[in-house]
């Protein structure tokens, strides 16, 4: 029923006028924190591999650098709708590595705005907590009721799967180095 909403919702903004920022705007902070059994170097290199963040996210069909600035990428996601019914979405994001992480500007249809921290931060056990923070607001008052719990949703469950795939590949990669640096260790 709310995928519904959500393609009745994307019709009504896609033929609304655009409308600035303003008092209907709707903002939303999603909070996620993961502790990965990893080092916190290898964590935040793959942080700065945008193409491999864009990629793991299950719902991301397909990206495409700008050659004009590698830092900007057109993504192409799969939005499921209901019945097993899904739509193509195209959106830009602008990337930016920081120190302990990364931030992304995504720009989408329908008056979508997203901003994205990743922060990586060492633990005492020697492994990373991977907190990412979203900002989200819709732009689009006539949308904004019906689109808000439909995109929370979908970006909740899309970059937790994100952060289990992330921490997935980099425990197995740690696990794989430490019998390695053990044996040199011993050797």
């Amino acid at each position: 029923m709310r995928f519904q909403f959500a393609f009745v919702a994307l019709a009504i903004s896609a033929s609304a006028l655009p409308v600035t920022r303003g008092i209907f705007d709707k903002t939303s902070i999603i909070t996620s924190t993961k502790h990965i059994n990893a080092p916190v170097e290898d964590v935040i290199a793959t942080l700065h591999d945008f193409q491999k963040m864009i990629n793991l996210n299950p719902l991301v069909t397909s990206s495409v650098p700008d050659p004009t600035d590698p830092n900007t990428i057109s993504v192409t996601d799969k939005l499921p709708l209901f019945l097993g019914l899904s739509v193509p979405t195209t959106y830009t994001a602008k990337f930016e590595a920081v120190a302990d992480g990364m931030n992304t500007n995504n720009t989408a249809s329908a008056g979508v705005l997203l901003h994205n921290e990743w922060r990586a931060v060492a633990n005492a056990s020697g492994g990373t907590d991977l907190t990412e923070t979203d900002t989200l607001t819709l732009t689009k008052r006539q949308a904004n009721f019906l689109l808000s719990p439909i995109v929370t949703s979908e970006l909740q469950t899309s970059h937790n799967q994100l952060m289990n795939t992330l921490a997935s590949q980099l425990e197995t990669a740690a696990a794989a180095a430490a019998p390695a640096a053990t044996a040199t260790v011993q050797g």
